[in-house]
């Protein structure tokens, strides 16, 4: 059973989606979906899902897949029984979310056929972590940004997007990459061990505020992207969600102030044409630092 109360968690949380400007302007609805789950006093699921824009339909399959991959993470849990002292390899975790992937896809196609919606109307990335105390279970399909802090002042990339050869370009959970050979190339995942203090996962419309992306090298020219998280974006932002837990907001209501800080927060959210989805997991204890002898 999906346990939707936040109940005497060690973390604070802080996830929406909000519709980006482009959108407004043409029309059409929100296509990223958020969920969120606390699975017991141990572990946590959080998704972010971002329809893709070609897509009729595809704000209803990111909603359907967030969902779904969430409740599919959840019985990998319950299925495992893993914990913070007993954790999977990376391979045993590469195997679990690969499956776990496998059957949304197969519930997706069955929701599909049923409402007689074309599959590829459904597309979206996917890109979800597990989370306890001393690590971060992650797996994605696509693009989008994650990442995470084990000091403070510090913040690491927890994935790497996947990008295509042409500007815009990625892959899909509807994609044509259900065989043995599509699955180990475009299903990423890996184990984060360690004091895990903060992470954030987040669909790429948020990636301009949060990461340094897309830097000139005037040298050759050409360029690259360093998939560099801003701490001072993140930074201010994990004493204020402790302080939201402190005055006892509820989820709603922080939930609310958070989709209000994605609309026009700061200047890039301001702008940015398409649709932001960002949750941002803070531990209520700061992580304890190793002393300099």
């Amino acid at each position: 059973m999906l346990m939707n109360q936040e109940e005497k968690s060690p973390w604070v949380l802080a996830y929406a989606s909000v519709i980006g400007n482009g959108h407004i302007q043409s029309g059409t609805p929100c296509q990223d979906s958020t969920a969120h789950h606390r699975i017991n006093e141990d572990w946590g699921v959080a998704v972010v899902c971002d329809g893709a824009g070609s897509a009729a339909q595809s704000h209803i399959g990111s909603d359907f897949v967030a969902r779904n991959t969430a409740h599919c993470l959840e019985e990998v849990i319950q299925r495992c029984a893993w914990s913070p002292s007993q954790l999977p390899d990376e391979q045993t975790w590469r195997k679990e979310a690969q499956r776990a992937l496998q059957l949304v896809m197969q519930r997706l196609m069955q929701f599909a056929e049923k409402r007689e919606i074309p599959l590829p109307q459904l597309a979206c990335t996917v890109l979800a972590t597990l989370y306890c105390e001393g690590a971060l279970l992650t797996v994605h399909i696509g693009d989008g940004r994650a990442a995470y802090s084990d000091a403070p002042g510090q913040w690491k990339a927890l994935i790497a997007p996947y990008r295509g050869n042409e500007a815009n370009e990625t892959v899909f959970i509807t994609s044509r990459i259900w065989n043995p050979a599509g699955i180990e190339e475009y299903i990423e995942s890996s184990v984060t061990t360690g004091p895990i203090r903060a992470f954030a996962l987040m669909s790429d419309g948020c990636e301009k505020a949060a990461f340094e992306v897309n830097i000139f090298d005037p040298k050759t020219k050409k360029y690259s992207d360093p998939n560099r998280p801003f701490p001072r974006f993140f930074e201010p932002n994990v004493p204020g969600l402790r302080q939201l837990h402190k005055e006892q907001k509820s989820q709603a209501e922080i939930n609310t102030l958070w989709s209000g800080f994605l609309t026009a927060g700061t200047k890039q959210f301001k702008h940015e044409i398409d649709d932001k989805s960002m949750i941002l997991a803070v531990r209520l204890a700061e992580v304890p630092q190793e002393k300099n002898i």
